[in-house]
């Protein structure tokens, strides 16, 4: 990958990351020690929370809580992915709602029911031009630090304007230790994923000797087993509803045909084209 950084300002609780890239790389994963607005200018980023994943586009920005996540970006056409990224820890969070909390009281709003670690939002003017400004902070100046700071409460302040609830929700967010329903959820939603179970582990905060010996607690037998029986009960019955067999594969969370017909079988003893048509004979 190639990639040139720019600090425009590097201190404890806030500082700007400019990312460029010119090659496709894997899922990667990370630790976001602090919380990120992702401002994309070109390519898509992909994004998996323990459960929760999303695409965001070149037509949007996110907002990403600190913690575990794996991250993929996807380059556009012409092969130059770019993003401007404004990195700030929970002390800076904690630091704008206690400064303009007269403000946000008289918005009057109560946290939402989501409590997704990530909120995507669609860019318009304000943003647009806010990222063409953000290119003009020059760093390692007298004033570069107050500039970035400043900047950061103005987004702040558009979002909690534009986004109450969004941005209360996110400002309340609960980042303690992942509980067993917690863990189901990562689970459950990430069935059909393809996440290996070091990525799982990752996204759960834990080990994986740690996730296996919980995961074991929660379901009675071990992961493998477990995503190997959820596949299959899913495949079988996406074929009862006549669905082709060399489609199928993917819709499970399998890479290729070959390797889920072979987990078939080892399960059914027939393969899944038999299988169908035994069914629906």
């Amino acid at each position: 990958m190639t990639q040139q950084r720019q600090t425009a300002e590097k201190q404890e609780d806030l500082f700007i990351y400019n990312y460029v890239a010119d090659k496709q790389v894997g899922r990667n994963k990370i630790f976001l020690q602090h919380n990120l607005i992702t401002l994309l200018e070109q390519g898509e980023k992909v994004v998996h929370y323990a459960d929760h994943a999303t695409v965001v586009k070149d037509t949007q920005f996110a907002l990403l809580s600190s913690g575990n996540c794996l991250m993929t970006e996807k380059l556009p056409v012409n092969n130059h992915y770019r993003s401007t990224m404004l990195f700030f820890d929970n002390a800076g969070l904690a630091k704008f709602f206690i400064k303009y909390a007269s403000i946000i009281e008289k918005i009057g709003v109560r946290p939402g029911k989501d409590d997704k670690p990530f909120i995507v939002f669609e860019k318009d003017a304000f943003i647009r031009n806010y990222i063409a400004y953000l290119k003009f902070i020059q760093p390692k100046t007298s004033f570069s630090d107050k500039k970035v700071e400043l900047k950061f409460e103005e987004l702040m302040l558009y979002l909690l304007e534009k986004y109450p609830t969004e941005m209360i929700s996110f400002q309340t967010r609960s980042q303690g230790e992942y509980s067993d329903f917690e863990i189901r959820k990562a689970v459950e939603q990430n069935i059909t994923g393809n996440l290996t179970l070091e990525e799982l582990a990752f996204l759960c905060h834990t080990s994986v000797s740690t996730f296996k010996r919980r995961f074991r607690k929660i379901y009675g037998m071990a992961p493998r087993q477990y995503f190997l029986q959820r596949r299959m009960e899913l495949a079988t019955s996406l074929l009862l509803q006549n669905e082709n067999p060399g489609e199928v594969f993917y819709k499970v969370g399998f890479e290729n045909h070959s390797s889920f017909s072979q987990s078939f079988k080892q399960v059914y003893g027939i393969s899944p084209k038999q299988f169908q048509q035994q069914k629906m004979s």
